[in-house]
């Protein structure tokens, strides 16, 4: 059985076709837990298998996308030394598993195009074996971090997460380039025959259609009044709405925006903070990470929701990394970013994410949740930073202008 390296150890069985298994590699680079990232071209009914040799208790996770080819699905089986099958999903486009192995030996997991038969295939999947080790050892150690190493660990934490998001979103990219490709490939063909059969008309025939279309314009130009004519050649421009800087805005786990709005409600209603809004009513047609740029840096406070939902959502991860990471480099948004524990299915302490833990959260059942509020949201804090949105804002429009 062919080999590839020794940590790990790899090895790619053709399939049954005896297909050429053709790799395209973003990256190979084992890390320290064993993590390595593959993206293969499957042809037609082929069938590709990868070994790796794990030891026993080690947490495994699985992870798949199909970026071209057909409707962008694979189907994908995994199993043990013993040939018991621990996953095993038909015709999916993307998925993710994550096991323990339950005993030493070699574990094998193969992708299948088999039910496929003229369409190619490109297939990514990531395939991590163990954990991290920590950043900061703890062996001879008699002291728990310090404040610089605690800092360390959040933004290695933070990093992390971003590589993931650029990983997800260059496969995004991928598979929307080929469809645009595809897409542009089908026009052009149509365009083609088209034009083919247009020059079959005769020439008399297109200069008296052209000329009648021509008199037909300039006819209905004339016709027209004055007054119509003028409307069109000149439109009004709509008046833009000026922007507005927001109290506070509330980053959500799409599962809580009921939850968000209510909390909306509270501070802007029994408190008085205005204006708010909550992540899901940013403007649609955008990026995210524009919505989520726009948010934090257009209002004066972060809101991280913290519920039971926060953690399965792992864009909630990347926006509290965010947050917390511009709140650093930024020197007026220094304490802006505001944990709460809504009333209906809150994070636990323990729980929470270590870089939230050192960040004083708002309990909304605790009894000193009012002067907790009153604490935080000053006006006074809200006009600085309204002033220096302001300046940052015409600064680039000048700039923009120049």
């Amino acid at each position: 059985m062919p080999r590839l390296g020794s940590a790990p150890r790899w090895a790619a069985a053709a399939g049954r076709w005896g297909c050429r298994l053709l790799v395209l590699l973003l990256f190979l680079v084992p890390g320290p837990g064993g993590a390595s990232e593959i993206t293969f071209e499957l042809p037609d009914n082929a069938k590709q298998c990868f070994y790796e040799d794990i030891t026993q208790g080690t947490k495994c996770t699985l992870e798949f996308q199909v970026i071209t080819g057909g409707h962008y699905d694979v189907d994908c089986r995994l199993e043990d030394p013993d040939g018991n099958v621990l996953y095993k999903e038909m015709k999916k486009q993307y998925d993710s598993y994550t096991f323990t192995a339950s005993k030493n030996g070699t574990y094998k997991f193969c992708f299948s195009n088999e039910f496929s038969t003229f369409t190619h295939k490109t297939v990514y999947f990531d395939f991590q074996v163990g954990e991290d080790p920590p950043l900061f050892p703890s062996e001879n150690r008699v002291s728990a971090l310090t404040q610089m190493e605690s800092a360390c660990v959040s933004i290695h934490e933070a990093l992390k997460s971003v590589i993931d998001y650029q990983t997800h979103f260059r496969l995004r990219e991928a598979q929307g380039r080929s469809r645009a490709e595809d897409l542009n490939t089908r026009v052009a063909y149509w365009s083609s025959v088209d034009t083919s059969q247009s020059h079959h008309m005769s020439d008399s025939k297109q200069s008296e259609e052209i000329s009648l279309h021509g008199d037909a314009v300039c006819s209905s130009t004339a016709e027209m009044p004055a007054e119509e004519q003028e409307g069109v050649e000149e439109r009004p421009e709509e008046d833009t709405e000026e922007e507005v800087f927001l109290k506070f805005v509330i980053l959500h786990a799409e599962e809580d925006t009921g939850e968000a709005l209510r909390v909306q409600s509270l501070l802007e209603n029994d408190f008085g903070i205005k204006p708010g809004i909550i992540f899901a009513e940013m403007p649609c047609g955008r990026q995210h990470l524009q919505n989520l740029d726009d948010a934090v840096n257009g209002s004066a406070w972060t809101i991280l929701l913290l519920t039971e939902n926060f953690l399965r959502d792992t864009w909630c991860k990347f926006q509290f990394y965010s947050s917390l990471m511009n709140s650093v480099n930024r020197q007026h948004k220094y304490n802006s970013v505001i944990p709460m524990r809504p009333l209906n299915n809150p994070l636990p302490r323990e729980r929470t994410p270590f870089a939230l833990r050192t960040i004083n959260a708002l309990e909304e059942e605790s009894r000193g949740f009012p002067t907790q509020v009153e604490r935080i949201f000053q006006e006074s804090v809200y006009r600085i930073q309204q002033a220096i949105w302001k300046e940052t804002r015409n600064t680039v429009q000048r700039q923009s202008v120049a």
